[in-house]
C-alpha cells in the first residue's frame, strides 16, 4: 500500500482536521509504539483503554498520520476526523480491495483458521506470489489491515476471517469480498456470545455474502452442519473431509513420524499421492481443504501436493519437538473443546516409548457450555490413553473431574511446573494446550530449558 492521504479521507469518508494531504501512507497499526515512516494510527476505543489516548505518543514515535473521533484532538500531526475508527478502516479496506482482480480466498471456521489458513496459502505458492494474514490478524480491525498490505506483485491472497459476535463476519466479508472461501468447522468456540452451533454456523455463512457468481466455498464434510450449506447457500459448495460422500476426500491413510501419507481423490477421478507434514486426521482435512482451493485455482496437482509436503506448522500450533528425550507437543496458542480433542489424537498417536502425559488449561469465552465442554475434554483424555493429567486453572477442575481421582490440579502455570518437573522423564511424550491468556507457552519454555 502506498496511498495519499486524501484518498484515505476519501475512502473513509472523513474530514482531513490538518497536516498535508499529500503524506503518504503505507500501513494501519493500533499500536502507538509500532509507529514509524508511512505508518497511520487507529486508536480504538477498547473497553480497558481509548486509543485517542496516545494519539500524540503515536506522532512521538513517527506515525504518518492518525485517525479520530475527537474534533478537538491535539493536532500534533495529520488527523482525520470520522465517526468512528474502526468502521472507518473497514471502508479503507474495501476501498483497497476494490484495487485488485486476484483470487483472494476467506478462511473461516471455529478452530484450525490459522492453520488451514497457512496450508492453503503454501499450496498456492506453487503458481502464485501469495499475500496472507500475518499470525491470526483474523478481526475487525486485523483483516483491513491484512487487506491494505496488498501489493501489485501479488497474484492471490488467503486471508483468516475470525468472529466472536453476531454481526462481524458481514462486516469484514463486505471487506474481504473473497473470490472463494473455506469453512473448517462449526465448533463451540466463542459459543458464550453465539448462544448455539446453529447460531455460529448462520454468522460464519456470510462470509460467502460476496462470493461472485462463479465463486465456490469449500467446507469440512466431516462436519455435521456445513454440508447443509449446499441447500442454503446459493452458491457452489464443495466438500472435502475423510468420509467417502466428500467431493475431495482422503483414502490409504498412512500415519508417519511427522506427519502423514495418503492418497487425495476427487473429483472426476482425479488422484494424487500427497505428505502432509503435520500430525492429526484434523491436517488431512487442512491438506485436502489446500488441494482442492489449488486445483480449483489452476495450480496442478503435482505441483500443489509438493507444495504443501513442504508446510511448517506456525508457532505454538502442534508444534512437535524432542528435548533431552522428552517429546513436547506446543498447542499452547489456544484451546477450544474441539481443538483440544484434535490435539489429544495426536498425542495419543505418539508411538513413544513413555508415558503420554497431558496438560490442559482453561479453555475460555466457553459461556454455559465452559463446565460440560471441560469435563467432557477429561473424560476424552482417559479415553484416549493419557496417563498423566495436569488440569490448570478454575475451569480447568471440571477437566481433572471428567479425567478421573488420579487428576493432578494446579491453579498456576508455576505450580504445574514444579510437578511436572519431577513427574516427566525421558521416553514421554507431553501435550501442552490452554487458551492463550493462559500463558501456557511459558510451560514449554520450562520444559524445554530443564530437559535440554
Amino acid at each position: 500500500m502506498r496511498v495519499k492521504l486524501s484518498e484515505i479521507v476519501k475512502a473513509a469518508e472523513g474530514k482531513l482536521l490538518c497536516g498535508d494531504e499529500n503524506t503518504l501512507v503505507t500501513t494501519f497499526s493500533t499500536d502507538s509504539r509500532e509507529m514509524k515512516a508511512g505508518v497511520m494510527f487507529v486508536p480504538i476505543r477498547g473497553e480497558k483503554t481509548d486509543g485517542h489516548k496516545y494519539i500524540g505518543m503515536a506522532f512521538e514515535n513517527g506515525a504518518a498520520a492518525s485517525f479520530t473521533e475527537e474534533e478537538a484532538a491535539p493536532q500534533t500531526g495529520p488527523l482525520v476526523l470520522v465517526d468512528d475508527c474502526r468502521g472507518a478502516l473497514q471502508r479503507v479496506g474495501a476501498w483497497y480491495r476494490s484495487q485488485f482482480s486476484i483470487p483472494i480466498v476467506g478462511i473461516t471456521g471455529s478452530v484450525g483458521k490459522t492453520t488451514a489458513k497457512e496450508m492453503v496459502a503454501q499450496a498456492l505458492t506453487a503458481q502464485y506470489s501469495v499475500h496472507k494474514t500475518a499470525g491470526n490478524q483474523n478481526s475487525q480491525v486485523g483483516v483491513p489491515i491484512t487487506v491494505c498490505g496488498l501489493r501489485k506483485e501479488h497474484t492471490a491472497a488467503v486471508i483468516e476471517m475470525g468472529v466472536s459476535m453476531p454481526g462481524e463476519m458481514a462486516r469484514i466479508a463486505a471487506v474481504v469480498k473473497p473470490t472463494c472461501a473455506v469453512m473448517t468447522n462449526i465448533g463451540v468456540s466463542h459459543i458464550e456470545y453465539m448462544k448455539s452451533r446453529e447460531n455460529i454456523l448462520a454468522e460464519k455463512a456470510h462470509i460467502a455474502d460476496y462470493l461472485p457468481e462463479d465463486g465456490a466455498l469449500f467446507v469440512n464434510g466431516d462436519d455435521d452442519l456445513l454440508p447443509s450449506l449446499k441447500q442454503t447457500c446459493g452458491h457452489r459448495v464443495i466438500t472435502f473431509g475423510l468420509s467417502p460422500q466428500c467431493d475431495w476426500r482422503a483414502s490409504a491413510l498412512r500415519e508417519a513420524d511427522k506427519g502423514t501419507f495418503f492418497t487425495c481423490e476427487g473429483p472426476g477421478g482425479e488422484r494424487q499421492e500427497l505428505f502432509v507434514p503435520a500430525a492429526g486426521q484434523h491436517n488431512v482435512r487442512n491438506a485436502l481443504a489446500a488441494m482442492a482451493v489449488a486445483r480449483y485455482l489452476k495450480v496442478p496437482a503435482e505441483n500443489a501436493a509438493r507444495a504443501i509436503g513442504a508446510y511448517k506448522a506456525p508457532a505454538m500450533r502442534q508444534q512437535i519437538g524432542e528435548t533431552g528425550g522428552l517429546t513436547v507437543i506446543d498447542d499452547s496458542y489456544n484451546a477450544s473443546p474441539d481443538s483440544m480433542r484434535s490435539a489429544l489424537d495426536v498425542l495419543a498417536s505418539r508411538k513413544n516409548p513413555g508415558k503420554k502425559a497431558a496438560v490442559l488449561a482453561d479453555m475460555l469465552e466457553l459461556g454455559e457450555f465452559a463446565r460440560e465442554g471441560h469435563f467432557t475434554v477429561g473424560k476424552y483424555a482417559r479415553e484416549k490413553g493419557v496417563e498423566l493429567l495436569v488440569a490448570i486453572g478454575p475451569l480447568s477442575k471440571e477437566t481433572a473431574a471428567g479425567y478421573g481421582q488420579s487428576a493432578h490440579w494446579f491453579a498456576t502455570n508455576e505450580e504445574a511446573f514444579a510437578f511436572l518437573k519431577e513427574a516427566l522423564q525421558p521416553g514421554d511424550a507431553v501435550l501442552v494446550k490452554g487458551s492463550r491468556s493462559m500463558k501456557t507457552d511459558e510451560i514449554v519454555a520450562k520444559l524445554k530449558e530443564n530437559f535440554a
